[in-house]
């Protein structure tokens, strides 16, 4: 049994005849450092999560849903009409279901007039964030706005706030004048008729009054021609945003705009001068949510990745080492750097 625990089938250089390259020794730390931040960003990810984004067919019935605006129309509110119109033929007078209030017409301060502003997609957390349902205040008082403004100001605008629930199908929501595109009782002299327009706030389905939409602060005005028409094309698609257990169920959509005027020919175009918001629903839902790895699942991945960084570390180790051996010499080898003191083993 001695003489089996001096056996080794593999003789191997005593260490006193060796010189370990610094070289060597430097491409290992810098391995081991690499590691150690690979650990790190793997241990940062499995305790932050990640979001996972899903599409799918939108399998879920809705029967209704609600259009949240809140707007600054250039005209007396006793000479607008606000209809809405779907496929099925459907038309509702919304007129009274929304807050309507005469005011002076002003675009507020950091407006985008007569340009559309850019949108950048916010994330999870954002949302989640800002997603505190809420509802439009309270209609104020007529004589308690003017008295608080003074006398000598002239309400020739129109604010326009509140939530209506429609059909949920697509349509149109129209806001013109009296007499104009529907028949009444009244129509509206052409002096008095301008549907330049601020839009406050404009969304789909729960009133998320924190959450920025595409029309959200842009504003409409027409300066030469008064009979302008201001058509919004919109595309809804339904949207779920899920972490730790918040729950946030809404709408995003994608406009485009159009203008158009009464000396318009294009075979089929809408001329009556208003302002037209249509929708159409996407049959695709996506779902936005919060996920982890579980523990074990982490355990695997992290042993896989460093794994899999050691292998291609000592494989790239070893073809540089061959590579500067074969072209510069043997002195050049990263393993093992002889100096002028070393001697062979019968030397010493």
């Amino acid at each position: 049994m001695a003489g089996l625990r001096s056996f080794d089938a593999f003789p191997k250089t005593d260490e006193t005849h060796q010189q370990r390259s610094f070289k060597g020794g430097l491409s290992s730390v810098m391995t081991y450092l690499f590691l150690l931040f690979m650990c790190w960003t793997e241990f940062g990810s499995y305790f932050g999560g990640y979001v996972d984004q899903q599409y799918k067919v939108d399998g879920e019935v809705r029967e209704t849903f609600q259009i949240n605006m809140d707007m600054y129309v250039n005209m007396p509110c006793n000479l607008l009409h606000i209809n809405v119109r779907d496929k099925t033929m459907d038309r509702k007078v919304v007129s009274k279901e929304l807050s309507m209030q005469n005011m002076p017409f002003f675009v507020p301060y950091g407006t985008m007039v007569n340009d559309m502003k850019k949108i950048a997609t916010p994330d999870l957390d954002e949302i989640l964030g800002e997603a505190i349902p809420a509802q439009f205040r309270e209609r104020m008082d007529p004589s308690v706005l003017e008295a608080s403004l003074g006398s000598d100001v002239t309400f020739d605008g129109c604010h326009i706030y509140g939530s209506v629930p429609v059909n949920r199908v697509a349509g149109e929501l129209q806001i013109t004048a009296k007499g104009w595109g529907y028949q009444d009782f009244e129509k509206a002299p052409v002096s008095e008729i301008n549907f330049s327009h601020v839009i406050n706030e404009f969304s789909y389905g729960d009133f998320f009054p924190y959450i920025d939409n595409p029309l959200d602060n842009t504003a409409k005005i027409s300066i030469v021609d008064r009979l302008m028409g201001y058509l919004y094309d919109t595309s809804i698609v339904p949207t779920v945003y899920e972490k730790l257990g918040a729950y946030v169920d809404t709408n995003q959509y994608a406009v485009s705009e159009r203008q158009f005027d009464q000396k318009s020919t294009k075979r089929g175009s809408t001329t009556v001068p208003g302002i037209f918001f249509r929708y159409d629903f996407e049959p695709l839902s996506i779902s936005i949510k919060d996920r982890r790895l579980s523990f074990i699942q982490f355990i695997i991945r992290l042993v896989a990745l460093l794994s899999f960084v050691v292998y291609i570390a000592s494989w790239t180790f070893r073809m540089v080492d061959l590579t500067l051996i074969t072209v510069m010499g043997p002195k050049w080898s990263l393993r093992y750097q002889p100096n002028s003191d070393s001697k062979g083993l019968l030397e010493r």
